[in-house]
């Protein structure tokens, strides 16, 4: 399928997402939320992908919602409810599919960009990315994003950037623990593909359900998670990565894992 505002291709068990709207910095418009979910929703359904990266086109990652969009809408208001809510259903399919996302930020991520990312597993990011939420820049407030960054850095160093709206270099976002790693631009693609490439041998079940504890962890009480880690384990067991996976430790092999 042709899309308008991305290209998709999925190449040895990997989904590779481009946002392409350079011309916007790859902004959000209506027109990329609706392809970037449909997109999304396609890929967790398919069971021989087993992760997903997303970048973007030019020289941004994502620069937030699409200005232009909000300055011509004739109801402000209408406008960016649907927009938020457009953004958010790609967030919440990103968090809750059970497959590892990576951010290569291969430049700005402002705003929604910037909450996209925060809704990616690993990040990745160049030297040279700016980042910022944005938001309070152009009379705004937060439309997603405030919860992955407060939980990240804390609430101080939470009120400090959102409030201000101070933008912050990728070094930075790697102290505050918002990336795991910051490259050059010509290592970017490689970094990324080293991450991806432990995922094609891992067992997807086993990092899909993993995924999901480290999510529901957040919110759990800790009874309730032992009990949910529990559960998870004896559903793992019962599959053929499982059975192959202590077999071959027993044999002193590698193991060689099909997603069953």
């Amino acid at each position: 399928m042709i899309y308008e505002t991305l290209t998709i291709d999925t190449r040895e068990k990997i989904a590779y997402i481009t946002l392409n709207r350079p011309e916007r910095l790859n902004s959000f418009d209506m027109k990329l939320g609706e392809e970037l979910y449909q997109v999304l929703q396609d890929i967790s359904k398919d069971k021989d992908v087993r992760a997903v990266v997303i970048k973007g086109t030019g020289m941004g990652f994502c620069g937030g919602g699409d200005v232009k969009e909000m300055y011509v809408a004739e109801d402000k208001s209408k406008f960016l409810r649907e927009l938020t809510k457009a953004i958010h259903r790609c967030v919440i399919e990103m968090r809750t599919m059970e497959k590892p996302v990576i951010a290569a930020v291969n430049g700005y991520a402002f705003g929604a960009g910037l909450s996209l990312a925060l809704a990616c597993d690993i990040i990745v990011a160049v030297k040279d990315a700016k980042l910022g939420t944005a938001f309070i820049g152009i009379g705004l407030a937060p439309g997603c994003g405030t919860q992955f960054f407060t939980k990240l850095v804390g609430y101080q160093k939470a009120c400090e950037y959102i409030l201000t709206s101070k933008t912050f270099t990728a070094e930075k976002a790697k102290e505050l623990g918002l990336v795991n790693k910051v490259v050059s631009s010509k290592e970017l693609d490689e970094v990324v593909e080293g991450y991806a490439s432990k995922f094609r041998k891992l067992p997807p079940i086993a990092v899909g359900k993993a995924k999901m504890l480290i999510n529901k962890s957040m919110e759990n009480d800790m009874i309730t998670h032992l009990e949910l880690e529990s559960k998870t384990a004896a559903l793992s067991a019962g599959t053929e990565d499982f059975e192959e996976g202590v077999t071959a430790f027993v044999e002193k092999r590698k193991p060689v894992f099909k997603g069953k």
